[in-house]
């Protein structure tokens, strides 16, 4: 009897420490990554969220706007593993964007995040009714618990 090994992926962390820099590996394991759809026009919270997405073993797709981000969607295959949407975007925002997700039964298995910046509670009771699973504001989480809300999402839905 052989065992197979889970092919795995090394990631190389740089990070600073007393004003040194220390560098780090992390084996990820390439059989359990999933795709992560990104939607924020903010390109500088994208390369955040995108870096600690990758650090958590995550492909991560990012589109800029709601309209490019729904031709991509609904052109998938395989569809991604979790779709996290800003609600103001250019072109088509994150609300409409999520009506015409909602509205797709290929994606009734995918896990709908709202990673916004409004604090307005009737917003929030809108979308989740409107098909998001999670409702984040970005200001009351660090990106590594944005990362672990959107792991236990995925585990829950699939």
């Amino acid at each position: 009897m052989s065992f197979r090994k889970s092919p795995t992926l090394s990631t190389k962390v740089v990070r600073k420490l007393r004003g040194r820099e220390i560098e780090e590996y992390n084996q990820i394991d390439v059989s359990t990554m999933s795709t992560i759809f990104l939607v924020e026009d903010d390109q500088y919270i994208s390369r955040v969220y995108e870096r600690a997405f990758r650090l958590g073993g995550h492909e991560v797709e990012i589109m800029e706007d709601g309209e490019s981000a729904w031709t991509k969607l609904s052109a998938m295959d395989p569809l991604p593993s979790a779709i996290i949407l800003d609600i103001i975007l250019p072109k088509m925002s994150g609300t409409d964007l999520l009506a015409k997700i909602d509205g797709d039964r290929r994606f009734d298995h995918t896990p709908i995040a709202v990673l916004t910046n409004s604090f307005n509670q009737d917003l929030e009771k809108k979308l989740l009714a409107a098909g998001a699973d999670l409702y984040l504001i970005k200001i009351d989480h660090e990106p590594k618990d944005v990362v672990a809300k959107i792991e236990d999402l995925i585990r829950k839905i699939h």
